[in-house]
């Protein structure tokens, strides 16, 4: 896989429209196999984020809470 540096600053629309479209035909064109690995990965990810996202949960509703007081 290729990268490259580029310059946020200078993408236009369009360049955002090609690399939706770039990455959706590279993703089209992984074999069921690697597919399969990119979910497994991202369950990964999320299981390994579920604590924070839990931890943040608590923390929204007591702020909700304390402010509604």
């Amino acid at each position: 896989m290729e990268t490259r540096d580029f310059d946020l600053s200078k993408m236009t629309v369009e360049d955002l429209f090609r690399a939706k479209e770039a990455r959706r035909k590279r993703l089209a064109d992984l074999s069921f196999e690697e597919k399969i690995e990119i979910v497994k990965q991202l369950q990964e990810v999320s299981r390994a984020l579920a604590p924070i996202r839990e931890a943040n949960t608590k923390r929204i509703g007591r702020e909700q809470c304390e402010t509604s007081k």
